[in-house]
This record gives structure tokens, C-alpha cells and sequence, in this order.
């Protein structure tokens, strides 16, 4: 139970932290209640644990962003049912060009390439953003700030532990 409210804090943290007050209002009660599962995407293939090394792209369009890339060792890959994306907006290099989007599982262009098989008491997954077209409504907090806020989430879930995963999401313990 504990490692269940361990993911569902990673997962919706950003979107608890920065996110709107209408993305506050549409998940966090639906995930509070366990009505949702959260997964927070961060980690790619090829920039493991080097954030800054992140080439999944958003790209701004007319309505909003283009995602393309991969995500991996995505803790609820597969069974969550919205996202947190992080991906390259390029407003500064490195760290400085990242951000967050929130996205609905069920979006045109997202698919579960690969399962990974490991002894964990949560699935694993490998994921696909082929296109991916999110409305700008979906970024959280502002464009270029996404790797202080996934620092944030990562800084909430070592430091504060459990209770403060459980006040993110609304829980009361």
C-alpha cells in the first residue's frame, strides 16, 4: 500500500505543485479517491538518469505542442491513466529547455512498446509519443521550468516520505 501511494505521489506531485487550478480540480480528486492512476514520465532511454540529456520534443504548434520520443522504466507505464510528460522545448539548452504536460492516457500517438519484466510491486513500461498533439492547456507551470519541477517531485518524495505524498493528492491520513 505504501509503494501505491508512493507512485500516485510521484505521478500527480507536478500537477498537485503547478499545475492550474482546473488541472488541479479535473485529476487530483479522481486520483485521491483511486479512481485514476498517476505515472510520471521523466526517464529515456538514452539519458537515464542525466535529465538534462532528455530528447523527447515538444514542439509548439498552432494549438498547442507536438510530443515525439520515448519515455522508459515508467513506474504505471501502461495501466496509468494520465501522464506526466517531460519533454525538450528548447528555451534554453540543457536543463533550463524542458517542461511538463500533462496527458490522458488514451491520446492519439501514445503507445506501450515494451513491458519490463522486473520484481517490482508496480508495472514498468517503455513508451512511444509518435505525434502526440496536446492542447496548451496541458503544460504544467511554465514552458522552460520543467526540470525544477521534476526536481521538486523527486526532492517531496525523498524528503517528505508517505504523509507528503498523501497531502499532495489530497489524502488524509
Amino acid at each position: 500500500a505504501d509503494f501505491a501511494f508512493a507512485m500516485q505521489g510521484l505521478g500527480s506531485g507536478a500537477i498537485s505543485l503547478k499545475g492550474t487550478p482546473e488541472q488541479q480540480a479535473a485529476y487530483l480528486p479522481r486520483v485521491a479517491k483511486g479512481e485514476a492512476l498517476a505515472a510520471f514520465a521523466l526517464s529515456e532511454p538514452d539519458a537515464g538518469s542525466d535529465v538534462a540529456a532528455m530528447q523527447c520534443s515538444a514542439l509548439a504548434t498552432q494549438e498547442g505542442y507536438r510530443l515525439n520520443g520515448f519515455k522508459t522504466w515508467i513506474s504505471n507505464g501502461g495501466i496509468a491513466d494520465i501522464y506526466v510528460i517531460f519533454a525538450r522545448t528548447g528555451e534554453a539548452p540543457g536543463a533550463r529547455g524542458l517542461s511538463a504536460f500533462l496527458m490522458p492516457a488514451d491520446v492519439a500517438g501514445l503507445s506501450v512498446v515494451e513491458r519490463l519484466e522486473v520484481i517490482a510491486p508496480h508495472p514498468l513500461a517503455r513508451l512511444r509519443l509518435d505525434g502526440v498533439e496536446l492542447p496548451d492547456s496541458a503544460l504544467i507551470g511554465t514552458a522552460g521550468a520543467g526540470f525544477k519541477l521534476a526536481m521538486a517531485v523527486l526532492d517531496v518524495i525523498a524528503d517528505e516520505g508517505l504523509q507528503e505524498n498523501a497531502r499532495l493528492v489530497g489524502i488524509h491520513a
